[in-house]
């Protein structure tokens, strides 16, 4: 989807109100396939020179499984945002994106807000159990405990990072 902001190159400086839906492909993070409802981009646009400056709300709903349970999960998104496009942009360095014409392409700084806050885990918020019953790591054996067998682990899992720590003060 492409922003027209030709009107913004006329009465330059000028704020001028858009409202926008973006469609996002399926994406995979963190292992996990998440969907996205339509993203819906509200707010302003101002032209100086030739950078374009987009202000305004994203808002949309992310769905994954559940992290405990595998069943469908769904997150709300809302980010507020202020976002810069120039001509000579390189995406790859610069904190602004591309833009050719009079047209902002929205899907990749679209993307790019959506990605960042999305949840790196879903909860469906049902008090769920989990899928796998997940048993404490035996470190010492370093085989899984089996039912009712307590380990130092369990218990203490950083335990052993004082022993990396000398009671001796450092020097500088």
């Amino acid at each position: 989807m492409y922003l027209d902001v030709s009107r913004g190159f006329v009465s330059q400086e000028t704020a001028f109100p858009f409202d926008a839906v973006v469609e996002l492909p399926p994406q995979e993070v963190c292992g996990e396939t998440v969907t996205f409802d339509p993203v819906r981009l509200v707010g302003k646009y101002t032209v100086y020179e030739d950078a374009v400056v987009l202000e305004g709300e994203l808002e949309t709903v992310a769905h994954g499984a559940c992290s405990v349970c595998m069943e469908p999960a769904q997150a709300k998104i809302e980010v507020t945002f202020s976002e810069r496009f120039r001509k000579d942009a390189n995406e790859e360095e610069d904190d602004c994106f591309l833009y050719e014409g009079k047209k902002l392409p929205l899907e990749h700084m679209t993307l790019t807000l959506v990605l960042l806050n999305t949840p790196m885990r879903f909860d469906c918020g049902t008090g769920c159990t989990p899928a796998v019953e997940l048993k404490p790591w035996n470190e010492a054996e370093k085989v899984w405990a089996e039912d009712g067998e307590e380990t130092q682990d369990t218990y203490r899992p950083f335990e052993g990072l004082k022993d990396l720590l000398g009671n001796e003060p450092s020097e500088q």
